[in-house]
C-alpha cells in the first residue's frame, strides 16, 4: 500500500466518525477514537479502528465490536454484524458478509473504510432522519422493497465500485426485473473483479442459458466449477457445469464435469434424488425438475434417477389433466343446472326474478 493510499483512507475513517458522531442523537453510538489496535490488522481496519473504537448504527442495524470485542476466526476477524449477519475482515482488510441464502459468506467490500462508508449511506435508505423506518422501503409483507434493494447496492457500490457482493446483488435484483442486459453486464463486472466468485459465474451462466446461448453458459459453469474447487459447494457447481455441458451437446465435458461432481461430492446424486422425492410428495415440481436435472447430468443411467423422472413424468401429466377434468365437471353441473331451470319452468313455478 502506497503512503498517499494510507493517507486518503485514514481521512476517509476520520470523515466518517466525524459524521456518525455529529448525526441527530440517539440514531448511533459511536466508540472513543485513540483506541490501540492490534499489530497484526491490516491498515485499513487500522484506521477505521483508531477512529472509533465499535460503534452501533441505525438502531443497531449496522453493529462493529469494540476492538476488545474483535475475535480471530480463522484467517479473518469476526468484528461485527449488518442485519444479524456476521461480518469479517481478512488479512488484507477486506470485508465478507455472511448471506443466509448462499450459507456462505461473500466479500461485501474491499476495505472496511470504504465498506463501512457505502454500508452507512445504504443503511440510510431505510430511515429518516429521527430514526425511524421509511415505511416506503418495505413492501406488504414487510421485506424489503424491490427498489431499495437496488437503491442499497448502488449505494454501497458509489462508495466501492469493485465491491463483488453488492454488485451481484444489484445484477439479481436487474435480473428479477427482466432487465437482463444491464444485469448482465453487472455481472460481467463482477467476475473481473472477483474471478474467484462462483456464484457471479453461475448467474452469468443461467443468464446465457435464458438467452439460448448454451455455449457461452457452458464456459461460464466451468469456470465457476473452477472457482468453486475445494469449497463446501464445489459439487453443485461441478454438477451445474454438467447439466450445461449435456445442454451445450458437449459430451466430453458432460462426462469430466460429472466426474469431478461425483469426486467432491459422492452423495450428490442420492441426496438429489431424496430431495426430488421430498418435493414430489409435497407438488413442488419445478423443484422436482431442477434437482433430477442435475442428478441425470451427473448419473444419466442411474435407476434411481430414471425411476424419479417417471414419476416427474406422471405427476406432471395429471398436473395438466387436473384443468380439464375440473373443467368437465364444471360443464356437467352447467347442464344439470339448466335441466333444473328448464324443470322449474316447466310446472309453472314463480321465479324470484320475474
Amino acid at each position: 500500500m502506497s503512503r498517499r493510499r494510507g493517507e486518503d483512507e485514514t481521512r476517509l475513517a476520520s470523515r466518517l466518525a466525524d459524521e456518525l458522531r455529529e448525526a441527530p442523537s440517539g440514531l448511533h453510538v459511536v466508540g472513543p477514537p485513540g483506541v490501540a489496535v492490534p499489530d497484526g490488522w491490516p491498515q485499513p481496519c487500522k484506521d477505521v479502528y483508531t477512529e472509533l473504537d465499535g460503534a452501533s448504527l441505525y438502531a443497531e442495524t449496522l453493529e462493529l465490536a469494540a476492538a476488545s470485542e474483535v475475535v480471530a476466526d480463522g484467517d479473518r476477524w469476526k468484528f461485527g454484524r449488518w442485519d444479524g449477519d456476521d461480518l469479517w475482515f481478512d488479512r488484507r482488510g477486506q470485508v465478507w458478509r455472511f448471506d443466509p441464502g448462499l450459507e456462505a459468506a461473500v466479500l461485501d467490500g474491499t476495505g472496511l473504510d470504504r465498506w463501512l462508508a457505502g454500508a452507512i449511506d445504504a443503511v440510510a435508505l431505510l430511515f429518516d432522519g429521527e430514526g425511524e423506518y421509511f415505511d416506503a422501503a418495505f413492501d406488504e409483507d414487510g421485506e424489503l422493497a424491490v427498489e431499495t434493494q437496488e437503491r442499497m447496492a448502488r449505494a454501497q457500490l458509489r462508495r466501492d465500485p469493485k465491491a463483488p457482493a453488492p454488485r451481484w446483488r444489484l445484477a439479481q435484483v436487474l435480473a428479477g426485473h427482466d432487465q437482463v442486459a444491464a444485469a448482465r453486464d453487472e455481472l460481467e463486472q463482477v467476475v473481473a473483479y472477483a474471478p474467484a466468485f462462483p456464484w457471479a459465474w453461475l448467474d452469468l451462466a443461467r443468464l446465457s442459458e435464458s438467452l439460448g446461448e448454451l455455449e457461452g453458459a457452458r464456459d461460464e459453469a466451468m469456470a465457476a466449477a473452477e472457482a468453486a474447487a475445494g469449497g463446501d459447494f464445489a459439487g453443485y457447481f461441478w454438477a451445474q457445469a454438467a447439466r450445461l455441458c449435456a445442454r451445450a451437446g458437449d459430451e466430453p465435458g458432460r462426462v469430466r464435469a460429472a466426474a469431478a461432481a461425483v469426486k467432491a461430492s459422492p452423495d450428490l446424486v442420492r441426496d438429489h434424488v431424496t430431495g426430488a422425492r421430498a418435493q414430489l410428495v409435497e407438488g413442488d415440481l419445478d423443484s422436482v425438475r431442477g434437482l433430477l436435472d442435475l442428478a441425470r447430468a451427473v448419473a444419466p443411467r442411474d435407476l434411481e434417477v430414471l425411476a424419479t423422472a417417471g414419476e416427474l413424468d406422471k405427476a406432471r401429466a395429471l398436473a395438466a389433466l387436473a384443468p380439464r377434468v375440473v373443467a368437465q365437471a364444471d360443464g356437467d353441473d352447467d347442464d344439470e343446472d339448466d335441466d333444473d331451470d328448464d324443470d322449474d319452468e316447466d310446472d309453472g313455478a314463480p321465479r324470484l326474478d320475474s
